[in-house]
Formats: C-alpha cells, sequence, structure tokens
C-alpha cells in the first residue's frame, strides 16, 4: 500500500522554513537584547553592550 501525501508541501520544505523562522527569531532577539541591555545604567554592563552597539551599528546616543 502507498501514501498518498494531501499537501503540497513537503516535510524537507517545512523543516526549511521552521528552521528559517527560527534563525530570525533568535537573530531579532539577540540584537533586541543588545539593543536594551545597552541602555541599562550599570556602568560595566553599559560600557560592554555599547561596544557591542557601536560595531554592529546601532545609534547610541
Amino acid at each position: 500500500m502507498r501514501a498518498i501525501s494531501v499537501s503540497g508541501v513537503s516535510s524537507v520544505a517545512v523543516r526549511s522554513w521552521i528552521a528559517t523562522s527560527l534563525a530570525l527569531v533568535l537573530a531579532f532577539s539577540a540584537l533586541s537584547i543588545v539593543y536594551f541591555v545597552g541602555l541599562e545604567p550599570m556602568l560595566y554592563l553599559h560600557d560592554a553592550f555599547h561596544d557591542i552597539r557601536h560595531s554592529t551599528g546601532f545609534p547610541c546616543h
């Protein structure tokens, strides 16, 4: 007995879409953390993330 596919989307395409979506969400989350932690008043943490923000091209002042 053969299996019949009822959807036109292959499992490889779904996995690729999930991997791409996950990568985009993680990248956005990481950049958001760098942006918002760079605004923290703690001096050492602020300075570390300030340098990271400069290297990634975020505006800071």
